[in-house]
């Protein structure tokens, strides 16, 4: 055996009482967080200016702009009995550079359902084999940047918003003429992937995203993004600087952590009773079932320099235990019907799906590449790539390893 479990074991009694040791500290700095945020309700435009004061070069920390007050409250709006959503998601088979050969492969599950008096429902899932030059590469005369890892998930990002773009062309454009529509994607439409990348692969990567959204906008369906689980802190990040001695708007003055007044003063930063809290953590305590929180602006930099008119904002949502990020583009944004709209069929959605929702889950698993299916799709390029007379190999780790497995 390998791994030694009975060690293992021990590490993680240990972990569980370090866990439940700090329990009390983190409830205790999450009320602070929220009652400092909540006492600051009418002063959105103070702390935008001490945001842009601050900047992200001068602190570390993300930043957000409430566009509704802070204290925003908003109860569920009433779910309409017919409507129509399309969801997309998608999975991939990486590139192996021990394989026999290079390729990736992208699987995008596509979903429509609709439910009322002509309730039906369309499932299905579609390949994508990559395995040209084009495909594998991003170039710009001499530069060639590799399709992997984070760039890998930009491309199956934009695989996923064309296959919602072609699910709306299909089936809502008829829809929307009669009842409430949406167009639904899991995780960030922020593309965070992209952060720190070379502008031609930045270029290649989000322009071709940036191109779908402007047709959804095109034919008005509004499109909106679930995050469960969210662990951004864009909100806390400005909680921060609610905290920090050092800013001081009237004076033009924002926080700039190297110059930390605190940590001068031989203290602790105040702006630590943040730590470890993510937006979703502070707002909890002021969301009850179904009701969303107000509606900000992302301010990261892709977002903000790159989006225009998509720029995505968000609104915490309480679904059951969780409060979930629900992301939409300055167009669904500034439109209070379509935010309405937004809330209720999202909630909707989760409800049917027992927490989490049912058109994307129903993605997903059309999308899901399995361990078993990974091997047969393996096992089909090596074959097709033999019958055609391709003396390949597979590299010695991966023999090597192959064996250990046997």
């Amino acid at each position: 055996m390998s791994l030694d479990l009975a060690l293992f074991s021990q590490q993680v009694r240990e972990m569980g009482v370090a866990f439940a040791a700090r329990e009390g500290d983190v409830s205790s700095r999450t009320a602070q967080a929220l009652a400092r945020y909540l006492a600051q309700a009418g002063n959105e435009q103070l702390w935008k200016h001490a945001v842009d004061y601050s900047g992200n070069r001068a602190t570390p920390w993300l930043y957000a702009q409430a566009i509704e007050p802070l204290d925003t409250v908003r109860p569920l709006p009433p779910v309409p009995s017919d409507y129509a959503v399309v969801a997309a998601d998608g999975s991939q088979i990486e590139r192996d550079r021990h394989g026999i050969a290079d390729w990736f492969l992208i699987n995008t599950g596509r979903v429509y359902l609709r439910y009322g008096t002509s309730s039906t429902a369309r499932l299905a899932s579609q390949p994508l084999l990559c395995y040209t030059d084009a495909d594998l590469y991003i170039t710009q005369g001499a530069r060639r940047v590799t399709i992997e890892g984070n760039y890998l998930s930009a491309r199956r990002d934009m695989e996923e918003m064309q296959a919602l773009l072609e699910l709306v062309d299909t089936y809502l454009l008829a829809d929307a003429a009669t009842l409430p529509v949406l167009a639904m994607a899991d995780g960030t439409l922020v593309r965070w992937a992209l952060a720190g990348a070379e502008d031609f692969v930045e270029e290649a990567l989000l322009q071709p995203y940036l191109a779908v959204l402007n047709q959804l906008h095109e034919r008005g369906v509004p499109v909106v993004s679930y995050i469960s689980r969210p662990r951004a802190t864009e909100i806390a990040g400005v909680i921060r600087l609610m905290f920090c001695p050092d800013v001081d708007v009237p004076t033009r003055k924002g926080a700039r952590c190297s110059e930390c007044s605190d940590q001068k003063a031989g203290r602790e930063p105040s702006c630590y009773v943040l730590n470890g809290l993510a937006d979703a953590d502070i707002l909890a305590g002021n969301l009850r079932e179904g009701e969303r929180g107000p509606l900000f602006l992302s301010m990261s930099r892709v977002n903000m320099e790159k989006y225009g008119q998509h720029r995505i904002h968000f609104f915490p949502l309480r679904v059951g235990r969780e409060v979930v990020r629900v992301e939409l583009p300055a167009w669904v944004a500034g439109d209070p019907v379509l935010v309405d709209r937004c809330h209720s069929l999202i909630y909707d959605q989760a409800v049917r799906g027992q927490g989490y929702p049912v058109a994307l889950s129903r993605a997903h698993d059309q999308a899901v590449v399995r361990s078993a299916d990974r091997q047969s799709c393996i096992r089909i390029v090596e074959k097709n790539l033999f019958r055609n007379g391709l003396d390949l190999s597979r590299s010695r780790k991966q023999e090597k390893k192959d064996q250990v497995a046997l």
